[in-house]
């Protein structure tokens, strides 16, 4: 500890030739002082002295400099896999009992001189290994490597230990994540390498929607492990009815095979399906001979009309991209061939109409009548008079019949949908759209989405925009020739992707339709058996205003008429119900809530699904272990050499205690003892000054 300041020390002597000066002064003006004595006035000299020293040095603003040292143990962080995969094999009553006993008895084995930090780890990381059970149904080893850095960066730590069977199905390999801990690692060698007799399901893999009267395509893989010989019923079923079943007969060590078959979506609403494989003898599991999918049958799909005026390639790539997604068909049709009815689409494309002689101008004003949304697409055969006579909030005047060339930039604020940024990479890209060249006009109201760029130059031109007149939507792609922007997408990707979101997600904003009901009750369709459920929901008044503090209630009802009920709980605007974790089931929900003025109810399904990713792997992967180990400098241990981790720890030299030094710089004046000592020399003065009958 020492005292410094920021003047010279010659002013610390100036502050003792003050002191001096004072005391003198005021008791040392003659060599007798016939007041007190001389012995009471060197006393009252010396206390004084020390008094005005003490002031006059506070105000060098001294620091008072201190050096605190400590010592931090190495910390040795042991991590339990608590995943179910474990238990899938031949030892799984000795992790449970004995192993985790050992495992204990390990962490207090290290003694004082290292400090022992305990986890488990699965879907999640938790601190202390008393509450393993074995039970995770997902397994994130990045998930720990990540934790532990977060946790112990920049402390003493010694080394992890990781125990575990090697087998991970969520998150980043943990060869990646463990780079960034810099320690060694020393993993347990948990689990059973040896391939035992075993029947799987090993995948599903299904669409999640379907259409009524549709057939839906679904893929099994199945596998078999030692089972030379053996025979098994493969089965799907709904509600009890088998719906295809199959007798697979395994070959060899390991037998895969891949099914695929139609099954009809024959009913509305979320069907479960239940894909089973029956057992043979001695299996190590026969949870995973089952696993369990839902679909989600709708009535129909979303209907969008390609008119045109004459046949386009622009037609032929809308049409394509607009099927690319499940929940629209599209059709294309010349406007002088055209017999259907206008009514049954969502959405209508109109391509360069109304044309040349007014083509189309009936239809598309019948379309507007009827509130059907519509998007224009303007071409060298548009004719522009009659369409700013449609009042869409769109137009074009002066039109000569020359066209340039523009391309497209995406307006940052846009906020109608969103876009994924392999879209705004490709619109960077995107050879320009032949845009009739006039005097473009459009209504305030109008919503840019891609602005038109001639050569390197932004321009406010929309290039794509939408616009609502009344409670129509309209959107106006102001040029033909977007058949290119798809050959481009396949040139930079090599597939169209991008092209086909960009088309499918202008059409899902227009084709869809506002919802104008006063309760509206919104949640996923499926949840995975280890996810929350979780709902929101929004409540207003006749004017549309958001109302709060209102109360909303829910019921949902399983498969078995078991009920749940739940109340939603206010937040912000809406209103949230979090659920919890529910068991695997599908499940119908009535919602229920007044909005001052009636009664309002919603209802709807929604599944909860299995997760069995721990039982579709059950072969231990020690060779990811053992590269663990050897990449950071550890070694692999087997449960049964528990007792040695101790000494392997203990025997690397580089797993010490760190000594620390913190130093620290503080006011002097801010000592609370400094002032009790000034105010008691003070008052000793005074004191003696009185008891000598002076003031």
């Amino acid at each position: 500890m020492s005292i410094l300041t920021t003047y010279s020390p010659w002013f610390f002597a100036l502050c003792i030739l003050v002191g001096l000066i004072y005391a003198g002064a005021l008791y040392f003006r003659d060599t007798f002082n016939r007041n007190y004595g001389k012995t009471l006035a060197t006393i009252l000299g010396i206390v004084r002295f020390t008094a005005v020293t003490l002031l006059a040095f506070f105000l060098l603003k001294p620091l008072i400099k201190s050096i605190n040292k400590t010592v931090e143990k190495p910390i040795i962080v042991i991590a339990q896999d608590n995943s179910q995969s474990l238990l899938f094999c031949k030892d799984s009553s000795f992790y449970k009992t004995e192993y985790l006993q050992k495992l204990k008895e390990i962490t207090n084995a290290f003694g004082d001189d290292y400090e022992i930090r305990t986890f488990h780890f699965g879907e999640n990381v938790k601190e202390g290994i008393d509450s393993v059970q074995f039970s995770e149904k997902l397994t994130d080893m990045s998930l720990l490597m990540d934790e532990v850095y977060t946790k112990f960066s920049g402390r003493n730590i010694g080394a992890v230990v990781i125990a575990s069977d090697g087998l991970y199905n969520k998150g980043s390999n943990p060869l990646y994540g463990a780079k960034q801990l810099n320690v060694p690692v020393y993993t347990i060698a948990l689990g059973d390498t040896t391939v035992h007799r075993d029947l799987l399901i090993e995948e599903v893999s299904v669409n999640q929607l379907a259409y009524l009267g549709n057939k839906f395509p679904v893929r099994i893989s199945v596998e078999g492990r030692r089972a030379n010989g053996e025979s098994a019923i493969l089965k799907v079923t709904k509600k009890g009815t088998t719906l295809f079943s199959e007798n697979i007969t395994f070959s060899g060590e390991r037998f895969f095979k891949t099914i695929d078959l139609s099954l009809d979506a024959a009913e509305l609403g979320l069907q479960k399906y239940s894909v089973t494989l029956s057992t043979i003898s001695n299996e190590v599991t026969t949870i995973n001979n089952r696993k369990d999918f839902f679909i989600d049958v709708l009535d129909s799909r979303q209907k969008v009309l390609c008119l045109a005026n004459s046949p386009h390639p622009d037609l032929a790539a809308f049409q394509s991209a607009i099927e690319s997604n499940e929940g629209y068909a599209a059709e294309t049709a010349l406007i002088n061939d055209f017999k259907g009815k206008i009514g049954d689409y969502n959405l209508i494309i109109f391509h360069q109409l109304p044309a040349l002689g007014g083509a189309g101008k009936d239809v598309i004003q019948s379309a507007l009548a009827k509130n059907i949304p519509a998007l224009f697409i303007w071409g060298s055969q548009t004719d522009f008079r009659t369409f700013n006579d449609l009042k869409t909030g769109y137009a074009l005047n002066d039109y000569r019949n020359n066209n340039t060339d523009a391309g497209g930039a995406v307006v940052q604020n846009f906020a109608l949908f969103s876009i994924s940024d392999e879209v705004k990479n490709m619109m960077r890209n995107m050879p320009p759209l032949a845009v009739p060249f006039g005097d473009y006009q459009w209504n305030p109201g109008v919503t840019p989405f891609i602005q038109q760029q001639v050569g390197q130059i932004n321009t406010s031109k929309p290039l794509i925009s939408f616009h609502k007149v009344v409670d129509t939507k309209i959107g106006l792609i102001a040029g033909e020739g977007i058949w290119r922007w798809k050959l481009n997408a396949f040139r930079m990707y090599e597939k169209p992707d991008a092209f086909n979101e960009l088309v499918v997600k202008t059409v899902q904003y227009l084709a869809s339709k506002e919802d104008k009901s006063f309760f509206r009750v919104k949640g996923a369709r499926n949840f995975l058996e280890n996810e929350s459920v979780i709902f929101e929901g929004e409540l207003y008044n006749e004017s549309y205003e958001a109302l709060t503090g209102k109360e909303i209630s829910i019921t949902f009802k399983n498969s078995s008429d078991q009920e749940f009920k739940y109340t939603f709980s206010p937040e912000g605007a809406r209103y949230k119900l979090n659920a919890g974790q529910l068991p695997v089931d599908n499940y119908s929900y009535v919602a229920i809530a007044n909005n001052g003025q009636q009664n309002l109810k919603e209802t709807g399904e929604f599944s909860v699904s299995p997760l069995q990713l721990e039982a579709v792997q059950t072969i231990a992967d020690h060779r990811l272990l053992y590269q663990l180990a050897q990449d950071h400098g550890g070694e692999m241990i087997s449960p049964n050499e528990l007792n040695k981790l101790p000494e392997f720890i203990q025997a690397k030299k580089e797993i010490v205690s760190v000594a620390y030094e913190n130093k620290s710089l503080d006011d002097l004046i801010n000592f609370k003892w400094l002032l009790v000592l000034l105010i008691g020399l003070l008052s000793l003065e005074w004191l003696l000054r009185k008891r000598a009958g002076t003031y």
